[in-house]
């Protein structure tokens, strides 16, 4: 009986694997505020037109505030010179959302200009999982709004240098992407 025994029972792990749809917009110097997509709706056109576009995006583009936290001050400096672009999903891509974003917008890239698989390539993807790193650092969420809660306060730490490196950095990819012919380019 010389050596000691340790007797130890299964460890605990919590399980959460639940997840939050939501929508965002980036800039090089500011965030929109973040759009929580109700665990129960289906982004159709309608729901992105009315709930996103005309509230969330509207809203983020009035702001004036040129200094303070990437959550108040305005996304442009100069609201003639941006190109507002969306992923392939469904609802960006429908007629009504099209055009809605030629009716309402300066500047966007119709459906088709992107390509609709660039995670390696899009700034706003880089953000989110900049923002998945600093809520894997958080205590493991147990629910939903603890999880939510997490990801606004993620959301509200990024710095401006942190999205101005992500933007200016798109060049960068592009040439990237043209040297690969495409395919995937990585972080």
């Amino acid at each position: 009986m010389g050596k000691e025994e340790r007797i130890s029972g299964p460890s605990e792990k919590i399980k959460f694997h639940s997840k939050i749809h939501d929508w965002g917009m980036m800039s090089y110097n500011a965030i929109s505020e973040l759009h929580i997509i109700p665990k129960s709706c289906t982004v159709t056109a309608k729901y992105y037109i009315e709930e996103i576009l005309k509230k969330s995006l509207k809203i983020a583009l009035r702001r004036k505030r040129k200094t303070g936290a990437v959550l108040v001050r305005r996304l442009l400096s100069n609201m003639s010179r941006y190109i507002f672009q969306q992923d392939g999903a469904p609802a960006h891509n429908a007629i009504k959302t099209q055009d809605w974003c030629k009716d309402n917008l300066n500047s966007f890239w119709e459906k088709g200009i992107w390509p609709g698989n660039s995670p390696g390539l899009n700034p706003i993807e880089n953000l989110w999982a900049i923002i998945q790193s600093k809520i894997n650092e958080m205590e493991v969420a147990t629910n939903l709004n603890m999880l939510e809660k997490q990801l606004k306060l993620a959301f509200s730490q990024i710095s401006p240098e942190i999205l101005d490196n992500l933007v200016s950095g798109m060049p960068e990819r592009i040439k990237t992407c043209l040297k690969y012919k495409g395919r995937y380019i990585g972080k």
